[in-house]
């Protein structure tokens, strides 16, 4: 696929990068594929991501478990970040918190939208709700992330 080249696609913004990935251009990270995660939204600062968890997913009282929320969370709060930063520049989250406040039911199509709200030169805060198909909402999020330089060879 295109942009697969460069395995860390430093070379794109972090804009760029989400794009290619919502287009299709770039082949999704191992959790992406495993989370049934798509980008459905993207715009600075903002990114909306897509999930349908299934059996894969579940704790063992059968429901989807708070890690799946919590690191589906990330990645839309992430993405949010990245949306703002230049090419060799990536978010890394340095600390979280979620309240997961229904049952995340399997088979039930969710968003979980993240929106920065602090872009600083070493940091990034954004927030985030995740709904579920009736616009319930399933769990709100806080995250930090660090500004970090990557390499672009």
């Amino acid at each position: 696929m295109v942009g697969d080249t460069d395995p860390k696609h430093t070379s794109l913004s972090g804009l760029e990068l989400f794009q290619q990935l919502k287009d299709g251009q770039i082949t999704p990270s191992p959790w992406a594929v495993l989370a049934d995660l798509s980008v459905a939204d993207l715009g600075e600062g903002r990114a909306v991501l897509r999930a349908t968890p299934d059996e894969r997913h579940l704790n063992q009282i059968g429901l989807v478990h708070g890690g799946w929320v919590t690191t589906l969370m990330d990645s839309a709060l992430g993405g949010a970040a990245h949306t703002l930063l230049p090419a060799g520049r990536r978010a890394v989250t340095i600390e979280i918190k979620v309240n997961l406040t229904r049952p995340v039911i399997p088979g039930t199509p969710i968003t979980a939208t993240g929106e920065v709200q602090h872009h600083g030169r070493r940091t990034i805060v954004a927030e985030g709700k995740m709904r579920d198909d009736q616009d319930r909402i399933l769990a709100i999020a806080l995250a930090t992330f660090a500004v970090v330089e990557v390499p672009t060879e």
